[in-house]
């Protein structure tokens, strides 16, 4: 069977996901960079087309509901046709070459699609991503600019009354108020004057003003600098950095080694279903021909999971030193979120994974078998497990995050290492940290055996 030569490889490649989706006539809603597009997951059932977003600088795809994503319009193609990101590579690129009416041909040169070389994308994408700083450097930033942004009382109220944590707790994980851009030129100043490096810091991005534009800045805080324009004017002015995030609080990101590596951020107003962002940005001055849209020197935060250990265990924590030389990981609880992974360390004594989502686990799986973990529990919330109401759409969204569980749970089974999952009536509260702070513990379900028991504070580890 002939092969598909590279040079049409390559030609694919460049195909912007955007409009393959148009040009297989979906549903596309913009929202500034991003267009919102169906989920091509057939496991996900949606009653509105807002998870899904292809990011139209970087040419990916990725939804915020379920597992599904890749990095170029094959991968997304795949899951359209498919319905997996597995296999199907040669069906794809022809499939794709016919759709956008790109020739293909097979290495010795004979036409396998007809077609010309007349596509260029409808956007321009950006191939110069940088990657973030490494863990110790991100880490030294973040402590130094969260110890500059005041808390206020807003914030602590919702975190001493609702979360239930004390005040050497706020201070021990860092949370802190996203500053105002007054504040932020404080706090820019003095990391600048303790020479902090503020380039590849996810959530940090230089933005350009033009030297005959009045600015809030002071000049020397700035970097020299030029711009070129669609119409190619050399515009002279200067870089300031500036931080991606408004309106709410941070919160912290651990890694395995107890660094800080990300910053997530509580909104305190919006979409309720969006209420939790990350801090991220992005360097796009090789694509970007606007300069209120032009960013320098920024990172993108990916969606990493947090590592929550009890309280007295990270501030006994000596950053560098892994996890494994710090508490036991015989058993490791996985949940949604920082909160709830902060929470349920605390309450359980025990290392708890926070994801950035139910279907972000694949992430996971390395550090289970690195950590030697040897009993898995799943302590998503109740709404994977129990239907909110008797709608469709509860119906739909069940079956939704129940498959996303039931895979999890078999590709830790595949790994050794016994799966249970935590279950509590949904009355009780949603999220694990509802539960807990309700004064209430979980009934523990084997996905092996089907046997259920009560858990307590002494059977957590057991198997």
């Amino acid at each position: 069977m002939s092969k598909i030569s590279q040079e049409s490889i390559d030609k694919v490649k460049q195909i912007a996901i955007v409009d393959v989706a148009a040009a297989l006539g979906l549903y596309m809603k913009r929202s500034g960079k991003q267009y919102f597009i169906p989920c091509p997951n057939p496991e996900h059932v949606e009653t509105s087309h807002d998870h899904c977003a292809i990011e139209t600088r970087k040419n990916i795809f990725h939804c915020f509901h379920c597992k599904c994503g890749g990095k170029d319009a094959i991968g997304y193609y795949k899951w359209h046709k498919y319905g997996t990101r597995e296999g199907h590579f040669k069906e794809t690129i022809l499939s794709l070459g016919q759709l956008m009416g790109i020739e293909i041909k097979d290495e010795k040169g004979n036409i396998m699609v007809a077609g010309d070389d007349s596509y260029t994308p409808s956007v321009k994408i950006s191939q110069n991503e940088l990657q973030a700083q490494d863990a110790p450097i991100t880490h030294a930033v973040y402590t130094a600019m969260l110890s500059l942004c005041p808390l206020k009382p807003a914030h602590l109220d919702e975190l001493m009354n609702k979360r239930k944590y004390s005040k050497d707790e706020i201070k021990l994980h860092h949370f802190a108020t996203v500053p105002d851009a007054d504040e932020w030129i404080r706090i820019y100043s003095i990391l600048k004057a303790k020479n902090y490096p503020l380039d590849r810091i996810p959530g940090l991005s230089q933005v350009f003003q033009p030297a005959n534009m009045p600015t809030k800045f002071p000049r020397e805080l700035g970097e020299p600098g030029e711009f070129t324009d669609a119409k190619d004017n050399v515009i002279q002015g200067h870089w300031f950095y500036v931080h991606n995030a408004s309106n709410g609080y941070f919160i912290p990101v651990y890694d395995e080694n107890g660094y800080i590596i990300r910053l997530r951020v509580r909104k305190d107003s919006g979409d309720p279903k969006s209420k939790y962002v990350w801090f991220s940005s992005t360097h796009n001055v090789d694509s970007e021909t606007e300069i209120r849209y032009a960013r320098r020197n920024g990172a993108s935060s990916g969606g990493p999971f947090t590592l929550a250990v009890p309280p007295q265990t990270l501030f006994n924590w000596q950053r560098g030193r892994n996890v494994t030389e710090v508490i036991s990981t015989h058993t490791l609880l996985a949940t949604e979120g920082e909160h709830k992974a902060n929470i349920s360390a605390k309450a359980f004594n025990i290392p708890v994974a926070g994801l950035a989502g139910a279907g972000n686990f694949e992430s996971l799986l390395p550090f289970i078998q690195k950590w030697g973990i040897k009993k898995l529990v799943i302590g998503y919330d109740m709404d994977t497990l129990q239907k909110e109401d008797d709608s469709l759409k509860s119906a739909n969204k069940l079956a939704t995050l129940f498959e996303i569980v039931r895979n999890f749970a078999i590709e830790v089974t595949k790994l050794g290492v016994e799966t249970v999952i935590w279950t509590w009536n949904l009355a009780d509260g949603k999220g694990l940290d509802d539960l807990v702070l309700n004064g209430k513990l979980p009934v523990e379900f084997n996905l092996n055996t089907g046997v259920q028991r009560a858990v307590t504070l002494n059977s957590v580890h057991s198997l």
